[in-house]
């Protein structure tokens, strides 16, 4: 019996502390290509700010892509302004040896890359997250798609 109220505390404990998924979408590219034009736009709407968030950037690629990384420019922006903007630098293949980085389903490797941690928003509202392929390639061949994670941290 003593054993059942461990094991339910610690249930009690670990869901106290986890996050949920508040917003989730991925936009694949056309023949596994990321136009140097093509800006991937994620609109959302916060209705809670008593809460922090966390931002995270979901990347699919496949062996095909020439780089050891990609460049992604992130800005998150409400309805009159852009509130962070960033450079991220995300590391697809070992430099060495060229293994590929992520998780591997077939022949695609996907990747989640932490962008803001702990996010207060400062209003409810309307909010919009946009991605830049920043590598100066007109075609970025073997990027399959491109995606935002936004979890609710309690």
């Amino acid at each position: 019996m003593r054993f059942i109220y461990i094991i339910s505390a610690i249930i009690l404990f670990t869901s106290a502390c986890t996050e949920d998924r508040y917003f989730e979408e991925n936009i694949d590219f056309t023949d596994r290509s990321w136009n140097m034009q093509d800006s991937v736009l994620f609109q959302f709407e916060i209705d809670s700010i008593e809460l922090p968030y966390r931002v995270k950037l979901n990347l699919r690629n496949t062996m095909d892509y020439p780089y050891r990384n990609i460049y992604v420019q992130y800005y998150l922006k409400d309805s009159s302004e852009i509130l962070n903007e960033n450079l991220q630098n995300i590391k697809l293949f070992e430099a060495k040896t060229g293994k590929p980085f992520g998780d591997r389903q077939s022949e695609i490797y996907s990747h989640q890359l932490l962008i803001q941690d702990s996010v207060y928003f400062p209003k409810k509202g309307k909010y919009t997250i946009q991605l830049e392929q920043y590598m100066r390639e007109k075609e970025l061949e073997g990027i399959v798609s491109a995606g935002i994670k936004i979890e609710q941290l309690k």
